[in-house]
């Protein structure tokens, strides 16, 4: 099935299918800036970020978490060899015009869609709002963390009407066991709604594996991840900032 990528990153070093690649790289702009910043990379998106068949480059906003209100940038492509095909213009015009308004934190991550843990079947107008759920799996928790991730996303596609969106580390950020995991949503009501939406989820959790599967499945995954690095963030992408969207097969 094909899923419309307008986003999120995810981590992977265990064994797992995965596609698209991306980078991400954050940035900590100043409240008197950021409206200096946002028309600053509107005017670079124009410039060199435009076209669906070129350097694809999406934006977001942070808007609840401890990183509230960074900028964060995702570059999306084929490969790593893509991402690093495209000529220095952009990013010449980038530090000239746009990094001064910004600090860059923690540098760039590298990143890998996980198609078989995710799940699309929403329109690219529908997932403005991101909830971003960030994971820090132990070396050795692979398998219980992805057993219960790809089973989530079949539960999400026979309830159907989700954006479910997974990356895995590849090369760079804080830990090589970073995954992000990123729910799409039209506006925030969509975060209100998930006392309704997370049970539907669930109930065909135990309709595809079983009565009890998930409650066993989801302490394995609880027990797959570290003590430290688990986090959630609210994240609004900002079209007018972005590449036009584009979809994963």
């Amino acid at each position: 099935m094909k899923k419309l990528i307008l986003l999120l990153a995810v981590v992977f070093t265990f064994s797992n299918s995965i596609a698209q690649t991306a980078w991400t790289t954050m940035y900590k702009v100043a409240p008197e800036n950021m409206q200096a910043a946002k028309d600053a990379i509107g005017k670079k998106t124009k410039k060199f970020n435009s076209k669906a068949d070129g350097e694809l480059i999406y934006t977001f906003q942070i808007i609840a978490g401890e990183r509230a209100n960074y900028i964060v940038r995702e570059g999306l492509g084929d490969s790593y060899a893509e991402l690093d095909s495209y000529g220095n213009q952009g990013l010449d015009y980038w530090m000239e015009n746009v990094a001064p308004l910004m600090t860059n934190v923690g540098g760039t991550e590298y990143m890998s869609y996980v198609p078989t843990a995710s799940f699309d079947d929403r329109p690219s107008d529908a997932k403005k709002i991101w909830k971003v759920l960030h994971y820090n799996v132990k070396r050795n928790g692979g398998p219980d963390f992805w057993k219960y991730r790809n089973r989530v996303a079949k539960a999400a596609e026979k309830v159907g009407g989700l954006s479910l969106h997974v990356w895995a580390w590849s090369i760079g950020g804080s830990s090589s066991g970073h995954v992000k995991v990123g729910y799409g949503s039209p506006d925030m009501s969509g975060i209100d709604n998930e006392t309704e939406t997370w049970p539907k989820v669930i109930e065909a959790y135990g309709e595809l594996f079983g009565e009890d599967a998930h409650e066993i499945d989801q302490k394995a995954f609880n027990a797959s991840l570290e003590m430290w690095g688990n986090f959630s963030e609210i994240w609004r992408w900002l079209p007018e900032l972005s590449s036009p969207a584009v979809e994963l097969d």
